[in-house]
């Protein structure tokens, strides 16, 4: 550990020579500091653990009148102090503006937009007006928020109503906010994603994107009942997905114009058949992963 008067020298060596410093004048500031006071009163760390911890109580006090002053020496972080073993120690804890910066960062990288307007990615609880029509729907997302901290597994939600109403709205907020808890979300609008299935079958990794979309910790199909789908599409893509995240118990959550019976009907007829049967298994998934709520209101997009 370096010696106190050494770290005085150097910190102090911009000074004028002729000035003499009072270094114990220095350590009794620090001393008297009063987050070192509380620390030490505490932790009832003992006389001999003080003395011996002179150069680290120094440090964090003359770090923490610096940050104060801007001319923070380790920017973004803040010294603290901890007991390890028989020394006072320092750690360093992000500051707030830090702590939100990285919590955006880890959205960043835990939220996957595919064909969904970017402007989605960044909606939080904040930008939710409530309201009688959408009151259901608020405390269904706020409900799941709370239940995901708790377990591994909680049943989704089908967010079903008119055009305009709010629906995606809702789910890029749940969607940012699993992301900030460090949850992998893809979130991605249904119809385009089957629209551009040739564009994977071309590059010849459509098998890789159906798997690493059905592994997602959590998925949210957005606007699903407006694809159009063929047999194969049907069963052997959406199918498949739903499957996976039923038997894994991963959370899935969807939006939709249709009720689960409209969407059972939408799904009967592919382009080349109808097939009740087929359509009827896929609902049994849908309804397993998430549970139906409407949501009312007016059109948004038309007031905008």
């Amino acid at each position: 550990m370096e010696k106190i008067n050494d770290l005085l020298g150097n910190t102090f060596a911009q000074h004028s020579k002729d000035r003499k410093i009072d270094s114990k004048a220095l350590i009794n500031e620090a001393l008297q500091d009063s987050e070192v006071q509380a620390f030490i009163k505490q932790n009832q760390v003992p006389k001999e653990v003080i003395l011996s911890s002179l150069n680290n109580i120094f440090q964090f006090h003359q770090q923490k009148e610096a940050a104060k002053n801007g001319s923070n020496p380790i920017p973004g972080y803040l010294p603290k102090l901890i007991l390890h073993g028989s020394t006072i120690d320092l750690a360093y804890a992000p500051t707030k503006e830090k702590s939100k910066a990285l919590i955006k960062q880890k959205a960043n990288r835990h939220l996957e937009l595919i064909d969904v307007p970017k402007r989605y990615r960044h909606v939080k609880s904040t930008d939710i007006i409530p309201n009688d029509d959408r009151r259901e729907a608020i405390t269904a997302v706020n409900k799941f928020l709370m239940n995901i901290q708790k377990k591994d597994y909680s049943q989704g939600l089908y967010l079903q109503g008119d055009f305009g109403v709010g629906k995606t709205f809702l789910l890029a907020w749940l969607a940012r906010a699993l992301a900030e808890m460090g949850k992998k979300v893809i979130f991605l609008h249904t119809p385009s994603f089957f629209a551009n299935l040739s564009t994977h079958i071309k590059e010849q990794n459509l098998d890789e994107e159906v798997v690493r979309i059905s592994k997602a910790d959590i998925l949210i199909l957005d606007d699903i009942g407006a694809e159009s789908l063929s047999q194969w599409s049907r069963d052997d893509v959406l199918g498949v997905i739903l499957q996976y995240r039923m038997d894994n118990l991963l959370p899935t959550f969807f939006s939709s114009n249709l009720t689960f019976d409209d969407l059972e009907k939408h799904f009967e007829e592919t382009r080349n058949n109808i097939e009740p049967i087929k359509a009827k298994r896929l609902m049994q998934r849908i309804k397993f992963l998430g549970k139906e709520v409407d949501v009312g209101g007016k059109n948004l997009r038309l007031d905008q």
